[in-house]
């Protein structure tokens, strides 16, 4: 499957459960179009049902601007 289910959202470590029950792998984690993002890829051990998620990336920012 190569359509998005789901958005996580920053830093999070949550494993999803597959829809056989089982908790899937995490297979590997590709950078989204814009920099904002990156695509996770899980895969069930069991039946390898993949399921991709998008996660805010939790990059602390550049610089902060003062007025």
């Amino acid at each position: 499957m190569s359509k998005f289910e789901r958005l996580l959202e920053a830093g999070s470590t949550e494993l999803p459960d597959c829809r056989c029950t089982a908790e899937m792998n995490l297979m590997a984690i590709v950078p989204g179009p814009g920099g904002d993002t990156d695509i996770r890829i899980f895969r069930c051990p069991h039946c390898g049902h993949e399921l991709r998620l998008t996660a805010w990336r939790c990059d602390p920012p550049s610089s902060i601007f003062v007025e």
